[in-house]
């Protein structure tokens, strides 16, 4: 529990009032975890409006409440008026992270945020007691929230930034106030908020502004030189032997996972992937950045994830690569990538739902996917949603050993009656489709 005095939470808001009680419990954006004698910030969204639940706050225990000019007196709840209870949030949590010493790393880029936020926590917590974005908390909501949840020993933040429209990333960066800043890679990605590919960089980029050090991956190439133009140190991370930080040699092994070697020493990765070899090296940059040596790359090694980012499922009669979790046209190459290595003398079935936000240019960019997956000839292919219309104007395909559909339960019962056992099953969708209703009807096969 983070114990805050009302005097604080003045300053963080840059307002002059004095609370009639002297600190509060906690900060709170949600009455069903409220604590007695906790900050209610009453926030705004789409299906719903904290000023609603004022009366709520007051029973559940909360002694005050941020709230928007005008709002309505609640007996026994001191209201803090602001124009923006959103901002106001984000002013709370700035003030948090301002009492952190150690290393505060802001991460974003168009895949690998997740992946590479682990790896960088592990190498972290190596030396500081870390406090890392857990779930899906990277906007607006989540960033002040994954501060606002450190606990009171932390000593060094990972911070996950993404963004939807141009902007976010900014008003992330004036939050989390990183010290290293790190871009994975810019791809097409949330095309629908930024148009093109050059808005996607810029947005990407703007988390670097007035951030000393940062680290980039190599994807795009012009990546690092345009970092270049905001920090000071930039070291470029991967494979290639270009990349300012990279192992002096790596390797797959059968079923996918990685070893990486740094000055002599070996780590295997608990995850599968040549990208995911791509986010360890990353995070090794961070750790020298922060002036760790590279002992410890080591604690990588224990790094997992949540499910649905290239899990490995096997059964007695098939192996699942669950991807379910997101997509866009760089990530699905990885995970295509992925699954033909893993391929061997076994059937492939490539099976891919709707890549969204991809806006105007969503047609175009779903044709291009599904003529690369027909190109790497797979066994079955199995399409749902937007890729289903881009398969049917594909025809150097045999047409028996493809199935589209217009719902994944329809999808699965045609890929069961398909199988014959000893497939490799790649499943790969943004996370708007609900690919992973598959599986239940897979691992019965």
């Amino acid at each position: 529990m983070n114990f805050w005095a009302g005097r604080a939470v003045a300053e963080a808001l840059e307002l002059d009032i004095d609370f009639s009680v002297s600190s509060f419990t906690g900060i709170e954006t949600d009455t069903r975890s409220l604590s007695d004698g906790a900050l209610f910030v009453a926030l705004t969204g789409e299906r719903f409006d904290g000023h609603d639940f004022l009366d709520e706050a007051r029973r559940r225990g909360a002694t005050a409440a941020v709230v928007r000019r005008g709002t309505r007196t609640v007996r026994g709840l001191e209201l803090v008026e602001v124009d923006d209870t959103l901002l106001a949030y984000g002013m709370l949590g700035r003030f948090r992270r301002r009492s952190i010493t150690g290393p505060v790393v802001g991460i974003t880029g168009t895949n690998g945020k997740t992946s590479t936020k682990e790896f960088v926590r592990a190498v972290l917590e190596t030396s500081w007691k870390t406090h890392a974005t857990r779930l899906n908390n990277n906007n607006r909501v989540g960033v002040p929230l994954t501060i606002l949840e450190a606990p009171e020993d932390t000593q060094a933040l990972v911070v996950e930034a993404g963004a939807n429209e141009p902007g976010e990333i900014a008003c992330l960066r004036e939050i989390i106030e990183p010290t290293i800043g790190v871009i994975t890679n810019v791809a097409s990605g949330h095309l629908s908020g930024f148009r093109s590919l050059d808005g996607v960089m810029e947005e990407k980029l703007s988390l670097l502004e007035g951030v000393p050090d940062a680290v980039v991956g190599e994807e795009p190439s012009q990546l690092a030189e345009r970092a270049r133009q905001f920090s000071h140190r930039v070291l470029t991370a991967g494979l290639s032997r270009e990349a300012d930080v990279h192992p002096a040699q790596w390797t797959l092994d059968e079923r996918g996972f990685g070893e990486l070697v740094f000055d002599g020493r070996a780590v295997r990765l608990a995850i599968p992937g040549v990208h995911q070899m791509v986010n360890a090296t990353i995070a090794c940059g961070v750790g020298t950045l922060a002036g760790l040596d590279s002992r410890t790359a080591a604690a990588m090694a224990d790094v997992t994830m949540p499910h649905g980012r290239c899990d490995v499922i096997e059964t007695e009669s098939l192996t699942i690569l669950d991807d379910t979790y997101n997509a866009n046209p760089a990530s699905l190459q990885a995970a295509l990538e992925l699954a033909t290595s893993l391929r061997h003398d076994r059937r492939l079935v490539i099976v891919v739902g709707t890549m969204l936000e991809l806006g105007d240019q969503s047609r175009l960019l779903h044709r291009a996917a599904a003529e690369s997956i027909v190109n790497l000839r797979p066994d079955l292919i199995g399409s749902v949603g937007e890729f289903a219309t881009a398969f049917e104007r594909i025809s150097d395909y045999p047409r028996d050993r493809l199935i589209m559909a217009d719902t994944v339960e329809e999808l699965s019962r045609a890929l069961r009656a398909q199988l014959h056992g000893g497939e490799l099953i790649l499943l790969k969708a943004s996370r708007g489709v609900g690919l992973e209703r598959a599986i239940p009807h897979l691992t019965e096969f």
